[in-house]
């Protein structure tokens, strides 16, 4: 399920009002989830044709996502090497509090990163914040439909929800 964080599915917050906007949406989803004192967090930074060794995150990433590495993904391991695309995660784990959380969610709404992952340790559920908006990923569709129907007016006009 996708949420918008502004009215009208602005994409880019402009003014402070704004970000208190979409950081509140954001800790409203985080709080109807029941989330936890502790999010895990997994963050990604890529490579492509200089091969499938880990490279490090951006110095602005690690300042607002701690976090260590744990695997790669190659997006098309049949794909000659010089064309596939590398995706290294690292994880870390962040109080679910606005003193932690909206530094990370700041940077992702101005595209200082992106593929940035929310979860409880269980993994639950799932939290995808990006620029404009969050995607969610529910246990159940039940879980899914409450969330609807407590924000319908943050979804989508799209007749497909995107």
């Amino acid at each position: 399920m996708r949420f918008h964080y502004l009215p009208g599915s602005k994409r880019y917050p402009d003014s402070e009002a704004e970000y208190r906007l979409l950081l509140g949406r954001q800790h409203t989803v985080l709080r109807d989830l029941g989330a936890p004192a502790e999010l895990v967090v997994i963050t990604c930074a890529w490579n492509g044709d200089d091969g499938t060794e880990p490279v490090e995150r951006t110095p602005e990433l690690k300042a607002v996502a701690p976090g260590a590495y744990w695997r790669t993904i190659i997006e098309d391991e049949r794909a000659d090497p010089a064309d596939q695309v590398a995706t290294h995660l690292y994880v870390g784990h962040l109080a679910n509090a606005p003193q932690a959380l909206d530094p990370l969610l700041r940077a992702i709404a101005d595209e200082v990163t992106i593929g940035v992952i929310l979860a409880p340790e269980g993994l639950d559920w799932l939290v995808h914040p990006y620029d404009g908006g969050i995607d969610i990923i529910t246990a159940t569709s039940a879980e899914r439909d409450r969330l609807k129907d407590r924000h319908p007016d943050w979804l989508s006009p799209h007749p497909r929800g995107y």
